[in-house]
């Protein structure tokens, strides 16, 4: 059975299971379908079920039946995924194990020039998950160490070679 999904404002969505074959749809309790909504007519549009699905006709209401987009002017066969309003209301018709094929969208035709210049930005980060590599160590540094290490075992030796002088013959 084919259903009939309105979006209310304040209600969400109300799915109507469509078994009649014969429903209005309206602002009032007297409609097989009863929106309320001020934008929706007292007798807004009236579902006629017919040998392929269901006929859409709107019945002079004041702000109009649009399907897809489309004022409905005459009574119309509504198709799996056609986007029905009712006034300010939106539904969408259902039908259960239907495929509903999409429009692609419109192609516009564009053109790729290659760059004229190129450079990294002067806030660009490295997004990559890896560490980064470590930089060569600079030689005036290396030089220092080399220093630092040189005078330390000079400083060793010479307290060693001291002890040694000074010690206790026996």
């Amino acid at each position: 059975m084919p259903n009939l999904v309105i979006s209310l404002p304040d209600a969400g969505e109300v799915i109507h299971e469509l078994t009649a074959s014969n429903l209005t749809i309206g602002r009032t309790e007297e409609n097989s379908l009863a929106i309320d909504d001020v934008s929706v007519s007292t007798s807004h549009a009236r579902l006629e079920a017919i040998k392929n699905g269901y006929l859409l006709t709107d019945l002079g209401s004041t702000n109009g039946t649009y399907v897809n987009g489309e004022k409905l002017e005459e009574p119309r066969l509504l198709e799996a995924g056609d986007r029905v309003r009712f006034g300010k209301v939106d539904a969408i018709y259902e039908v259960p194990g239907a495929v509903v094929a999409q429009p692609l969208p419109d192609g516009h035709t564009t053109t790729a020039a290659p760059a004229s210049s190129s450079r990294r930005p002067g806030d660009f980060g490295n997004a990559s998950p890896f560490q980064q590599r470590k930089k060569k160590a600079k030689p005036m540094s290396i030089a220092a160490i080399l220093l630092f290490v040189l005078g330390l075992a000079a400083f060793g030796a010479t307290v060693y070679f001291t002890m040694l002088l000074e010690a206790p013959k026996l």
